[in-house]
């Protein structure tokens, strides 16, 4: 059961990530998290400075949605369950390096360089979290709910970082979509699952 509210919670973030960040709006600006990558570097107000967004401050959510994905418990499970979730986080991960083809030359790009660092990071941080959650699942259980956590809160600091740029371009407050509120209740049921799980283990431990 515990598993399964999981896997439910995760599809909320991943879900979410891919749907509308800001909605309702012109359809040109119905933007999911995973777009508002590629449109705020290509926002005048931000390739000016007006406003500090990078690449990364949109990728971080996915990044954490790709380690949580790895961070399962992969003992016990069938094969094909087992290869679909560690499939599944190498996806995530690959999405977050830069598109063909300019992740040719992204090691030279300063705006590039960092989104491409991220994705390999991703891509270890996975190997090592499939890694753990053989030799030891219980610290990837404990180092799933730090995961949450932080995927909370990277999501909302890329909300918070691009709706000024979006508010910008309206000229009024940037609407919030559907997609960033089952990001951020993806990532705090997750959290409140490995909580509720860790508060039970502690109280069995005093009995």
């Amino acid at each position: 059961m515990f598993r399964i509210a999981t896997y439910i919670a995760l599809t909320l973030a991943w879900f979410g990530y891919f749907s509308p960040w800001i909605m309702p709006a012109p359809v040109a600006l119905r933007l999911t998290g995973y777009d508002l990558i590629e449109w705020l570097s290509f926002a005048q107000t931000v390739r000016d400075g007006t406003f500090a967004v990078t690449r990364v401050d949109m990728v971080l959510p996915l990044m954490m949605i790709a380690l949580l994905i790895a961070a399962q418990d992969l003992t016990g499970l069938k094969k094909t369950v087992r290869s679909l979730l560690i499939g599944a986080a190498l996806i995530n991960a690959f999405l977050i390096l830069p598109s063909y083809p300019f992740i040719l030359t992204a090691h030279t790009d300063p705006e590039l360089r960092p989104q491409l660092i991220a994705g390999i990071i991703t891509f270890v941080g996975v190997g090592l979290m499939v890694a753990l959650s053989i030799k030891r699942p219980m610290w990837v259980e404990r180092i799933g709910g730090i995961i949450a956590a932080g995927g909370i809160v990277f999501t909302i600091r890329a909300y918070a970082l691009a709706s000024p740029v979006i508010a910008d371009l309206l000229t009024r407050s940037a609407p919030i979509g559907y997609g960033i509120i089952l990001t951020i209740s993806g990532f705090a049921i997750y959290f409140i699952l490995f909580a509720a799980r860790l508060y039970g283990r502690m109280r069995e431990t005093r009995v």
